[in-house]
Order: structure tokens, then C-alpha cells, then sequence
């Protein structure tokens, strides 16, 4: 995992520890100072690839740590 993956993923997990939800690509931007959303789009599909994030398909805001348990997302 490369530097910005791990910042994107400590984006994603301390939303979820605070929020009980996964943050939006906009919200990921403004903590780690992209300013391109196909850039953090990108190393989320990457999260992915590397096994460390889940995601629903076809649902927004739906990406979250493996290892969360989650009992219902609501989806």
C-alpha cells in the first residue's frame, strides 16, 4: 500500500468510526487536499483491488474497511 493509498484508507475508517458511514468522495478530497475526484476515485478502486475496502456495486457512498462489521448499511 503506498502513502496515499494508507491516507485514503485512514480517511475512510475514521469516518466510518465517527459517522457510521462511509465518506463521499468530496468529503476524502477536503481531508487530504486532492483536487481531483478521479484521483481519489482511482486509489478507492484501488483500496478495493488490494482486498483492505469493500463496496456495494451500483451504491454510492457504500465503500467501507474489511474489517468493519457492519450488520446492516442500509443498503
Amino acid at each position: 500500500m503506498t502513502e496515499r493509498q494508507a491516507q485514503v484508507y485512514m480517511v475512510i475508517d475514521s469516518w466510518w468510526k465517527k459517522f457510521g458511514f462511509a465518506p463521499s468522495i468530496d468529503n476524502i478530497m477536503s481531508m487530504t487536499g486532492d483536487k481531483g475526484r478521479g484521483n481519489v476515485a482511482r486509489i478507492m478502486n484501488q483500496l478495493c483491488i488490494l482486498g483492505v475496502c469493500k463496496r456495494v456495486p451500483r451504491k454510492a457512498r457504500s465503500i467501507r474497511p474489511v474489517n468493519l462489521r457492519v450488520r446492516d448499511i442500509g443498503y
